[in-house]
């Protein structure tokens, strides 16, 4: 009996020093599950609010008035949900942009930067890209002086529907008899205008422009804008920023952050219709 419980003991000591050895390891690795359960949890509860949030935007987008507030292309606003999902209240923006065909922002410098255009821009008279006068975006806009300045360029347009021109101009100095002319023609050669700026409109202050050319539809392979001047003095300016030819499909950029988790989401609507082209989680 003796030799026996000395056995026993031997055995009971081993057994413990094996579990002392086994449950350090255990509970750490019940410990780091339990850990990454609730950040997966977590996760999950902050993709789900972010989700939501862009949701919440298309709806108002759709059927409520958010689009209205946002009436010209690079408008953003900040769109706030109407409740907490998940226990989180998602930072949601909306930003509207363009599906464009062309652009031009004059940051080269010069006349031929910018993309989707066939060449540079053609000019006569007094036509410049300068950094004085404020610019509307960027450190460069184009100036238009005097009398038969002109700055024109052409683009492929065939094949696309619905265009439209954007760009934002200002007016400084113009007295009773001074114009500015936006023209387009489909071959260089007969020209159409289809906005024209007088004396009325210089206050020097940058303005949104969107002109619909789509009543110049089946577009050619050679269509061509241009900015014509008719002031009588080189202190009559007109100046021209952000420019671009767009397909006029309404596009949104929206962005809705919940926690450690941004969801981007770019949608178009036509129709009351959303299309959705991307949507990622960052």
């Amino acid at each position: 009996m003796k030799d026996e419980r000395g056995q026993v003991l031997a055995l009971a000591l081993a057994t413990l020093a094996v579990g002392v050895i086994l449950i350090a390891p255990f509970l750490n690795t019940v410990s780091v599950h339990s850990i990454a359960s609730r950040t997966y949890s977590s996760s999950i509860s902050q993709v789900y609010a972010a989700d939501a949030g862009v949701e919440d935007a298309i709806w108002a987008l759709t059927r409520g008035s958010l689009a209205s507030q946002l009436t010209y292309v690079g408008a953003s606003v900040s769109h706030t949900v109407s409740e907490q999902i998940n226990g989180i209240m998602p930072t949601v923006s909306v930003t509207r942009y363009t599906v464009q065909v062309a652009s031009e922002n004059f940051e080269s410098g010069g006349w031929t930067g910018g993309w989707g255009w066939l060449s540079g821009w053609s000019t006569a008279g007094s036509s410049d890209v300068i950094k004085q006068n404020s610019p509307y975006q960027g450190l460069y806009h184009m100036r238009l002086r005097s009398s038969g300045s002109y700055a024109s360029r052409s683009a492929n347009l065939s094949g696309q529907s619905g265009i439209h021109l954007t760009f934002w101009a200002k007016v400084n100095s113009f007295e009773s008899g001074d114009t500015l002319a936006c023209q387009v023609s489909p071959d260089g050669s007969t020209w159409t205008t289809v906005k024209t700026w007088t004396s009325a409109d210089s206050d020097d202050t940058y303005r949104y422009n969107d002109i619909n050319l789509s009543p110049f539809a089946p577009y050619s392979s050679q269509f061509r804008i241009r900015f014509y001047s008719g002031m009588n003095q080189t202190s009559d300016y007109f100046y021209v920023d952000n420019l671009g030819l767009s397909s006029g499909v309404i596009a949104y950029e929206i962005t809705s952050t919940a926690g450690d988790i941004t969801t981007r989401s770019d949608i178009q609507v036509t129709g009351g219709v959303v299309t959705i082209s991307l949507w990622k989680w960052d």
